[in-house]
């Protein structure tokens, strides 16, 4: 009833036990999907046949290799697992019970940090979705700041289809946007209250390697965003507030970044119509002035 697919580059270290933790849940058909991994990953992968279905290809990404999972799998429910993510035991049963109760076409349980400092990794907080926010009012909550690890949410197929996958334009928020576009295809959420997979927090992670590349993703995801809600009428009250606070976000990270997508971000909040925050309202001219790096460590020197 519930396919489990795992992306995986270059996770030698972490494939196995991810894989493990699928094995005893039952009912569920799992398959493994090396995105040109040039470690041991896919030998290890390997060594799990014929229990675990593993396919592999050039490198394209973790959006790329998760929708290649969706069109190989034929369950009713989807899991997404990453390499160095772990499922708990009897997990997906219990989002089963949760989902036919509810009649959710998301089911998400909770979740334990495990910190990966490259050293060792220790356990972490149990963490929760903001569950109070998402019931009252999913798209502009999964807009903002309402997120769950891929691992500890469990998707129906046919919402997955709706959605139509993965967006490989986002390389870095891929997983957040999939949970907006859930929302904003009408989907039903519940809470299955346990917790069920552990998620591995880990200081070379993408959005840390890559500040810049994060920041750029909340823009373009907020740009979108926005032709999504404009294609349905005015903006509402909520939605403006949603993407100001994308908007701005996206803006003083790109600063902090000095990446001239910033100036863009700016251009975004002026278009809103509303009052702008004080900090793009003082970095921007600055920045047209003397330039972006120059602009920055100024105002670092000042305190802003």
């Amino acid at each position: 009833m519930i396919a489990v697919i795992i992306p995986c580059c270059n996770a030698e270290a972490t494939v196995g036990g991810a894989i493990e933790s699928a094995l005893p849940q039952s009912g569920a058909e799992i398959i493994v999907i090396d995105d040109g991994s040039t470690d041991g990953s896919l030998a290890i992968a390997r060594g799990f046949e014929p229990a675990v279905r593993v396919l592999t290809g050039p490198n394209q990404g973790a959006s790329a290799a998760r929708n290649r999972g969706i069109g190989e799998t034929t369950g009713e429910w989807i899991v997404f697992l990453d390499a160095d993510d772990l499922l708990l035991p009897e997990t997906l049963g219990q989002r089963l019970a949760t989902a036919a109760a509810t009649r959710a076409d998301v089911a998400i349980c909770d979740w334990q940090e495990l910190v990966d400092d490259g050293q060792e990794t220790v356990d972490g907080p149990v963490r929760s979705i903001d569950f109070a926010a998402l019931s009252g009012g999913p798209e502009v909550a999964c807009a903002t700041h309402v997120w769950a690890t891929t691992a500890a949410l469990m998707y129906r197929r046919s919402l997955v289809e709706k959605i139509g996958g993965f967006r490989g334009d986002l390389p870095v928020i891929q997983d957040a946007r999939f949970l907006f576009d859930a929302a904003y295809h009408g989907a039903r959420f519940a809470h299955s209250p346990h917790v069920g997979a552990r998620y591995r927090v880990r200081a070379d992670s993408l959005s840390r390697r890559d500040p810049a590349g994060f920041w750029r993703d909340v823009l373009l995801n907020g740009t979108q965003i926005e032709a999504l809600w404009q294609a349905r009428g005015p903006l509402s009250s909520k939605q403006t507030e949603a993407l100001k606070g994308m908007y701005n976000h996206a803006a003083r990270g790109l600063f902090s970044a000095a990446d001239g997508k910033f100036f863009e971000a700016v251009g975004c909040l002026r278009r809103l119509g509303t009052e702008m925050p004080l900090h793009p309202r003082i970095a921007a001219p600055l920045a047209g002035l003397i330039g972006l790096r120059p602009a920055r460590q100024l105002l670092r020197v000042v305190g802003r």
